[in-house]
């Protein structure tokens, strides 16, 4: 069985300032229960993330500075995928990361439960 190509593209759109910073589509793709392990080593909830909106309207959006690269999903169960892959600087200042993102499907709809984010090796030679 394929994996459902919309999870990839929910992700993408996790990254874009458009969708990044509305409430409201936030709200139907963040799972009520989702927590996210940041590669800051903070502990975030849908609330705090929603919460987080008003502050970072200014700042840009990882989409910005980084690339999505290296991307893998496993259906870990029939409406649960484990979708893993690498940010990639594109800036100078920007850091390359390691995320991984357990989706389920529910309701008709994929909702993302658990996001982490952690710094990444450099492999510079």
């Amino acid at each position: 069985m394929a994996v459902d190509p919309r999870i990839v593209e929910l992700e993408l759109a996790l990254l874009k300032a458009p969708t990044r910073s509305d409430p409201r589509f936030l709200d139907a793709v963040l799972d009520d229960s989702m927590i996210e392990f940041g590669k800051s080593g903070f502990e975030y909830d849908k609330r705090s993330i929603l919460a987080a909106l008003k502050d970072s309207k200014e700042q840009p959006a990882p989409d910005d500075h980084l690339e999505m690269t290296d991307i893998r999903a496993v259906q870990l169960a029939s409406e649960v995928v484990l979708l893993t892959y690498r940010l990639r600087p594109r800036a100078e200042n920007a850091v390359a990361s390691l995320r991984s993102s357990i989706w389920k499907h529910c309701d008709g709809n994929w909702r993302l439960v658990f996001h982490q984010g952690t710094r990444a090796a450099s492999t510079a030679s």
